[in-house]
């Protein structure tokens, strides 16, 4: 397998098991037996998922930096990899807070943070 097609099955399988995640969550909330958390639960997360966002913005933006100055496709396609998988744990607590608490706002910010990873620190082109 070529450099380009890992990096591409990477970023589906990334993008693919959260968007799966999240088809299997909206099925389950449509059932009539399910029941929402108690507040307190929901409470709790959305403070661990604003704590995330902030600690993920930081690491995303020193990714940045040092992805623009890599010197060795090694170096960059590791920060790349890295800051998809910074990405995909936004999107990943978004998707389990929609699958606890059926609001979908943690999720779409989520998956939208991952998909901006995505361009924003493009695979290393060979040279």
């Amino acid at each position: 397998m070529r450099p380009a097609q890992a990096y591409l099955a990477i970023r589906i399988a990334m993008m693919a098991g959260l968007l799966l995640f999240g088809g299997v969550s909206w099925f389950l909330h449509q059932r009539p037996e399910w029941q929402p958390p108690r507040p307190e639960v929901t409470d709790g997360l959305a403070s661990i998922g604003r704590v995330m966002w902030v600690a993920a913005a930081a690491a995303l933006t020193v990714l940045f930096f040092q992805h623009r100055k890599a010197d060795t496709l090694v170096r960059a396609s590791t920060l790349a990899i890295v800051a998809w998988s910074v990405g995909e744990a936004l999107a990943l607590f978004g998707v389990v807070y929609f699958y606890l608490a059926a609001v979908p706002a943690w999720y779409v910010a989520g998956m939208l943070a991952m998909a901006i990873t995505f361009v924003a620190f493009p695979p290393p082109a060979p040279r």
